[in-house]
């Protein structure tokens, strides 16, 4: 276990060894680094893995207050993520891998550090702001969720909100994957994580426009605010970078398409490494 220091708190990441070169994976807003669980098997055949826990989630030290500029604060703890395993671990730039909140991480690291990411990789990350309908929605349910914990409305939303009903009436492990992080003692630093990540991120196409090592956005088919369609005129439009759809899949296909979600990365990954 590493434990990296920042100004937000300590970050804790779970290596898991495999060749030399080096994959860091920030995970959704909801979960914890365990969401990535059912791809470490064919990841880390390819790349040592480096799992961030956001605070507030997993081993990572809770988050004290609310954070104007968030997605700012984590790029910088994102730095200081990559200084550490390039201490520890091996030089030179990494690839990264976010699922939304490390996707919009990533998005902003590879735009303005270029020089600490070697590609790039977002699933399921919208690059706009979320609209006033899903802002709206955050606003009533996080007093609710502070109050009651993961039940009744705060339960059914999430659920409903981040993965399909095939999987929630059929994969009681998917759900444990958001129900048991969102279940823990800690509920106003939760509280403070998801209002800062979520009611303060601002539009990143800036960033996209910016970021120029090789890139995979990643959409399903099953997400409103992130629609393949947007997915591929974003990338259409950056100097290296390329758009993939995986199906029957909502917010975390890392949970509900592993195997498919794997396969993207490594062949991404495989090409990369060809091209260079």
């Amino acid at each position: 276990m590493m434990r990296i220091r920042t100004e937000l708190g300590e970050l804790a990441a779970r290596v898991v060894p495999g060749p030399p070169q080096v994959a860091v994976l920030w995970h959704s807003m909801f979960t914890d680094s365990h969401s990535w669980d059912r791809l470490l098997d064919q990841l880390r055949e390819q790349r040592t893995l480096v799992l961030v826990d956001g605070w507030s989630f997993g081993a990572s030290e809770d988050l004290d207050h609310v954070v104007p500029d968030f997605n700012d604060a984590c790029v910088r703890a994102a730095a200081a993520v990559i200084a550490q395993v390039q201490d520890e671990l091996a030089a030179g730039a990494v690839d990264w891998l976010g699922s939304a909140w490390g996707g919009h991480v990533g998005l902003q690291l590879a735009a303005t550090r270029p020089e600490l990411v070697r590609s790039l990789i977002t699933i399921s990350t919208p690059v706009q702001a979320p609209s006033a309908s899903m802002r709206r929605q955050v606003r009533l349910l996080l007093p609710v969720y502070r109050i009651i914990g993961m039940r009744g409305p705060v339960r059914h939303g999430l659920l409903d909100g981040m993965l399909t009903d095939l999987t929630r009436r059929t994969d009681p492990e998917a759900v444990d994957a958001l129900v048991a992080p969102m279940s823990r003692a800690n509920r106003p630093a939760i509280t403070r994580t998801v209002h800062s990540g979520i009611l303060t991120r601002k539009d990143l196409a800036w960033a996209a426009a910016r970021v120029t090592c090789p890139t995979l956005m990643i959409a399903t088919d099953d997400r409103g605010e992130w629609s393949p369609a947007e997915c591929a005129q974003t990338t259409a439009s950056m100097k290296d970078a390329s758009s993939a759809v995986l199906t029957r899949s909502r917010a975390l296909p890392s949970l509900e398409c592993p195997f498919e979600a794997a396969t993207l990365i490594t062949d991404f990954w495989t090409k990369t490494a060809a091209a260079t």
